[in-house]
């Protein structure tokens, strides 16, 4: 198998989504991951698509592109040139949550300390609205460095900017915030069992 890279932006529109997929279906590809956004307007996606054999990168960003012509898309595509590596060896993943006021140069502070931890940030999203800032990421945490000293360095460093920071342990954060049925406890189906409802 041959896998490749494939990012598109372009001002958001009805349809983009469909259009790119629909191209690389056409190819014969098959996608593995996709992670997709809006942001001011913009839509952006990175797909990792999947062919059972070579293709041409400029061959998949023409059909993409001719795809999705009247959404005026800008297309790159990469081969995937096998650099899967373990973000940190031995690592757990972490979700750290950063709120407080809005100011200039928040996220490159707070990825500096990140960085000199050895943390790597794999995805992260980060917003102001009025003079409220708030910065959400998963990153992965190297084992030597335990998370409550994580949290206490990122609380001292918040205090000096406003900022309050929360460090979850992925299981944890699944464990608190996914979706999962519940039991509605009075109301019962035809067969006499509890009727269990999404939220």
């Amino acid at each position: 198998m041959h896998t490749y890279i494939v990012t598109v932006t372009a001002a958001d529109r009805v349809g983009i989504v469909h259009a790119v997929t629909g191209a690389i279906s056409e190819r014969g590809g098959n996608i593995k991951e996709l992670s997709q956004t809006v942001l001011r307007g913009y839509f952006t996606i990175i797909l990792a698509v999947e062919f059972d054999g070579p293709r041409d990168p400029k061959a998949i960003r023409e059909a993409v592109a001719t795809r999705g012509e009247r959404f005026d898309l800008n297309v790159a595509v990469l081969p995937d040139e096998g650099r899967h590596v373990d973000p940190v060896p031995g690592g757990d993943k972490f979700i750290l949550t950063v709120l407080g006021e809005d100011k200039p140069g928040n996220i490159h502070r707070i990825a500096g300390s990140l960085s000199r931890r050895g943390v790597n940030i794999v995805d992260l999203h980060a917003r102001t609205e009025g003079p409220r800032f708030s910065l959400v990421m998963e990153a992965f945490l190297p084992p030597d460095l335990k998370p409550a000293e994580l949290r206490a360095e990122l609380e001292q460093f918040g205090a000096e900017l406003g900022l309050e920071a929360y460090v979850q342990h992925e299981d944890i954060f699944l464990a608190t915030n996914e979706p999962r049925p519940v039991r509605v406890g009075s109301a019962r189906n035809p067969e006499g069992s509890d009727v269990v409802v999404p939220h």
